[in-house]
C-alpha cells in the first residue's frame, strides 16, 4: 500500500501547499525568458493545467493498468510503476534549478500515470493474493492507505516543515520516498496466484 494507493492520496494533498509559490514562480520565470509578466487569469490557466494533468495521467495510468496486469503480472507491474514517480520526482525536484514550471506539469502528469495504475492493480493484488478469510480485511487497506496518503501529505505541507517557499520542490519531489520503500519491500512479496495459473499456466508456482 505504501507505494501503491498511499501515493495517489499524497500526491492529491501535496500540491495544495506551494498553490501560491508555484504561480509566484511560473511569473517569475516567465518575466525572466520575457521581460513581460504574467496576466493573473493566464497564471490560473497554467496553474489550472498543472492540476489537471494530475487526473489526465491517472486516465492514461487506469488505461494501460489492465494490459500491463495480464502482460508483467501484478506484482512486477507495482514494482514498473515506480519508474513514474522517479522521473516525476527528478522532474518536480530539478523544476526550480532549471527554471521551467513545464516540468512541473509534465512530473504532474507522470505522477497521474503512477497513480492510475496503482489504484487499478493494487487492489486486484490483494484480493488475488490474500488468504480467504482475511480477503475483506486486505482489500480494505487500500483505502486505508488512501487516507494514510491525504492526511501525511496535509503534515508534510506545513509551512514548518516542507510547505515553505524555499521548499516546495522538495515537497514535490518527496513522493519518491514511498516509491523507493516498495521497491526495497515489494520483491520480497509473491507473485499473484491467479495470475501465475491463468495468465502463466504455472500450476506449481500458484500452489
Amino acid at each position: 500500500g505504501i507505494g501503491g494507493t498511499f501515493q495517489y492520496g499524497y500526491n492529491i494533498s501535496i500540491i495544495n501547499a506551494p498553490a501560491s509559490y508555484i504561480q509566484a514562480f511560473m511569473n517569475t520565470t516567465w518575466l525572466e525568458r520575457t521581460g513581460v509578466p504574467l496576466e493573473s487569469n493566464v497564471i490560473l490557466l497554467l496553474w489550472s493545467f498543472t492540476v489537471s494533468a494530475y487526473p489526465l495521467g491517472g486516465l492514461a495510468g487506469a488505461v494501460i493498468a489492465g494490459p500491463m496486469a495480464i502482460m508483467l503480472g501484478r506484482k512486477m507491474s507495482l514494482l514498473l510503476n515506480n519508474v513514474f514517480v522517479i522521473i516525476a520526482a527528478t522532474l518536480s525536484g530539478f523544476s526550480r534549478m532549471a527554471e521551467s514550471f513545464e516540468m512541473i506539469m509534465l512530473s504532474r502528469f507522470f505522477t497521474g500515470v503512477n497513480a492510475g495504475v496503482s489504484m487499478n492493480i493494487q487492489p486486484m493484488y490483494l484480493a488475488e493474493s490474500a488468504p480467504k478469510k482475511l480477503r475483506g480485511a486486505v482489500a480494505l487497506t487500500s483505502a486505508s492507505f488512501t487516507a494514510l496518503g491525504l492526511v501525511l501529505g496535509q503534515v508534510v505541507g506545513l509551512r514548518e516543515l516542507l510547505g515553505g517557499e524555499g521548499n516546495w520542490p522538495l515537497l514535490l519531489a518527496s513522493n519518491v520516498v514511498p516509491a523507493l520503500i516498495q521497491l526495497t519491500a515489494l520483491p520480497w512479496f509473491p507473485e499473484s496466484p491467479r495470475y501465475l495459473l491463468i495468465d502463466r499456466g504455472d500450476k506449481e508456482s500458484c500452489i
